[in-house]
């Protein structure tokens, strides 16, 4: 099991870093008003597989650290995923069941 989350963990986090150099850069692109539509939708888009991939890396690499502590691994990662769930399951709902402020110019 240590060898999975290990491994879990590894491809997490070149997810983790693709999304999310591609979400601050288009934020930075949208602050500077360089590009406007395509630049919208990946900031739109990527949003949530942004956190998704640092939720299982996040999940996988505390799993593995309490796992070494505990001796155990299956409890810190059921903690962990149902706390990351919950997390994910929050942002479903901002993101789709709350509309976006207006901006008053």
């Amino acid at each position: 099991m240590q060898k999975t989350l290990h491994s879990i963990a590894s491809v997490s986090f070149i997810f983790f870093v693709i999304f999310g150099l591609a979400h601050i850069g288009s934020s930075i692109l949208i602050a500077q008003e360089v590009i406007d539509v395509p630049t919208w939708l990946i900031f739109n888009i990527l949003d949530l597989p942004f956190l998704l991939a640092g939720l299982v890396f996040a999940t996988a690499r505390i799993s593995l650290s309490l796992g070494k502590i505990t001796e155990n691994y299956r409890v810190p990662l059921i903690i962990c995923t149902l706390l990351s769930v919950v997390v994910f399951l929050i942002a479903l709902y901002l993101n789709f069941l709350v509309p976006d402020a207006q901006l008053l110019l």
